[in-house]
């Protein structure tokens, strides 16, 4: 009899794991764009930025979510948002972020990667690699995924 019960919790335990992950698939189709449930979970860090490549030891990565959040690190500041859908695409939406202050190249650099963050509205995922776009289809950012 204790055996059967068991059983049982152990049945319901594995049904209610079973929607918590179809519950996070669907998650990530409401709030990431078409191809976007790829990019979450992993951290990007970003060799390009518009036409410059970065330095291989810097500390800058964007993290997307299923639920459509994103926080990273620019370099100096961290920073957070919500990846939205739009009809032309995706919006990074408000980004918010810490505000210490760094050298100014490290500056220079972390404004340039929020910018490019800003001015995507659409992405290309590779096997590896991630590359933003613009509404003008021009490459911003181009990304390896690191974990």
């Amino acid at each position: 009899m204790k055996a059967t019960i068991g059983f049982g919790f152990f049945l319901l335990f594995l049904a209610g794991m079973a929607l918590v992950v179809l519950q996070g698939q669907e998650l990530a189709r409401q709030n990431l764009p078409a191809g976007g449930a790829e990019i979450a979970g992993k951290n990007w860090r970003p060799l390009v930025i518009a036409d410059s490549r970065l330095p291989e030891a810097h500390a800058m990565f964007v993290h997307f979510a299923v639920d459509g959040s994103f926080n990273g690190n620019g370099g100096c500041n961290k920073f957070f948002g919500n990846l939205e859908t739009t009809d032309d695409g995706i919006s990074m939406g408000e980004i918010g972020s810490t505000r210490m202050a760094c050298p100014p190249e490290i500056m220079d650099l972390e404004t340039a990667f929020l910018q490019a963050l800003q001015a995507t509205t659409g992405f290309e995922l590779g096997d590896q690699s991630l590359r933003l776009v613009s509404a003008e289809g021009d490459v911003l950012a181009e990304l390896v995924a690191t974990e």
